[in-house]
């Protein structure tokens, strides 16, 4: 039997056991007896969506225990730092049908509840030889442990639940995993449809020996997927698609793992990925295999062989040359974005020429300019609006120019279109329309517009001497005794002009 611990009480014999600061009998641990496994995981469920399951993990553990008459249970245990974290844990083991219990060793009393507020202590130990026992004001009874239950297979054997919250939501990185015959053109249709997407190979070892040989498949990363693009991966037979919920671990879209895995992100930390599966177990990834972009992945033919241009009459510079690709220039109903290049054909120079005596002078120092027989390359890397000539071009990527309102066919990534043009050299290529293939302007034909556009500067001479010295000597006034005429005696030539150029008054003359 138990009995009830009394205030300022400092003896017990239960072993292991000492009040807290606020009085309460409390040992090293913390036990909690469920009638099954499922009951366990209701508890961690529970405590998760309530707070941090991470703060048990260091210290939990899970086992199964048998009693005398041959029937399982399950017992959970976690470190008792204090009975503010025992009271959480008694709350939420109360609702899923545990029974709390706190000790040290090998004997576990209840722990406190509302009839004892301050917990309850041993009037007689149990004899019988076992490796744990537990003492109930109902009962007492002692349990041999089976074996032990980790944590992460337990989370890892737990079948997911649907989630119907799961269509509201927009989830900006997910992975997607694809047989090996879907995964090769899986990879060509997100780069041509420009997501932003990176692609692995993986290989796990066969099952049995039975199996042909370890199984591969493709493993993806999305990133800001279209909700057409992500609906059309999950309709595909051989794919399916994940939504990471911590660091290491996703679930399939459209599901729920029955534990919030984001209570407890330390089971997942070691580099791998989890990716837990809707009615087929989980598969893991590790070590986490290389991803490579999609982009390295296909790569459209580039030929560079086709005649020169002519040069630039500027200065002596490196010829444009043209740079065949096999893409054409269509149509576009996208607003024009990124113009910062203008083409001036030779009949339009005159009015080019005109339009640079009124730019202000900040337009003029970014733009850049090259000459060739037949048209004027105008850039600004600011926008090119500022100079209202020629035809406007707009920046598709890095060093890459279509017509503005224009844009290439068949629709390849910007990232592929700079890193193709940056194996011809450094500089800029130009879609022109009316030209089979694209220009190819090297860096060192452009140059700043007042290096091409202004002429020598022509100085006429002058002859300057200085001007004659016809300063006259100015009069000497003295103060004398005051009159009514202060200025009778002056020469008349120095009261001619006043100030303003009116005359001056005679006083001598007595004029008002």
């Amino acid at each position: 039997m138990l009995e009830r611990v009394a205030l300022h009480q400092t003896r017990f014999r239960t072993p292991g056991v000492a009040p807290d600061a606020r009085g309460v009998m409390l040992g090293e641990r913390g036990l909690v007896l469920f009638a099954s496994i499922d009951r366990a995981v209701a508890f961690l469920r529970a405590y998760g969506d309530e707070g941090a399951l991470d703060e048990l993990i260091p210290s939990l553990s899970l086992r199964r225990v048998v009693t005398p008459l041959r029937t399982r249970e399950v017992l959970l245990g976690v470190q008792a730092e204090s009975s503010y974290r025992m009271d959480r844990v008694a709350g939420i083991a109360r609702l899923t049908g545990g029974l709390v219990f706190t000790g040290t060793s090998r004997h576990f009393v209840q722990y406190r509840d509302a009839a004892s507020p301050l917990g309850y202590d041993l009037d007689a130990l149990a004899e019988t030889p076992a490796d744990v026992a537990l003492y109930h004001d109902t009962f007492t009874q002692t349990y041999v442990v089976e074996g032990d239950l980790a944590l992460r297979d337990l989370v890892q054997r737990l079948s997911l639940e649907p989630d119907p919250d799961s269509s509201a939501r927009s989830p900006r990185r997910l992975y997607a995993t694809a047989e090996v015959g879907v995964g090769h053109a899986l990879v060509r249709y997100l780069f041509r449809s420009h997501v932003q997407a990176r692609a692995a190979l993986v290989e796990w070892p066969a099952a049995s020996a039975f199996d042909d040989g370890p199984r591969r498949a493709h493993v993806m990363e999305l990133t800001e997927a279209p909700a057409r693009i992500v609906a059309l991966l999950r309709a595909l037979p051989g794919v399916r698609v994940f939504e990471p919920v911590v660091e290491g671990a996703a679930v399939e879209l459209g599901y729920r793992h029955p534990i919030a895995l984001e209570s407890c992100p330390s089971l997942f930390r070691g580099g791998g990925l989890t990716l837990f599966r809707a009615g087929a177990g989980v598969e893991l990834l590790s070590p986490l295999p290389p991803f490579a972009p999609v982009r390295a992945l296909v790569r459209p033919t580039l030929a560079l062989d086709g005649p020169p241009a002519k040069a630039p009459r500027a200065r002596p510079v490196e010829a444009p040359s043209p740079l065949a690709l096999p893409l054409r220039v269509r149509p576009s109903t996208e607003p024009w974005r990124r113009v910062r290049a203008t083409v001036v054909p030779l009949a339009q120079r005159t009015q080019l020429a005109r339009m640079l005596y009124v730019l202000p002078p900040r337009t003029l120092a970014a733009l850049r300019i090259a000459l060739t027989d037949d048209a004027a390359y105008l850039v600004d890397p600011a926008g090119i609006e500022g100079v209202p000539v020629g035809t406007f071009y707009s920046e598709l990527a890095t060093g890459v120019f279509v017509p503005a309102g224009s844009t290439l066919e068949p629709a390849v990534g910007g990232e592929v279109l700079a890193e193709l043009a940056r194996q011809r050299g450094d500089g800029l290529v130009f879609f022109e329309p009316g030209r089979e293939a694209p220009t190819f302007l090297p860096t060192s034909a452009l140059g700043p517009v007042s290096r091409h556009a202004l002429g020598p500067l022509a100085a006429i001479p002058l002859v300057a001497v200085p001007p004659e010295n016809d300063a006259r000597d100015l009069p000497e006034l003295a103060y004398g005794e005051p009159t009514r005429f202060p200025l009778r005696h002056l020469p008349p030539e120095a009261v001619e002009v006043d100030f303003f150029g009116n005359e001056a008054l005679d006083h001598e003359r007595g004029d008002s």
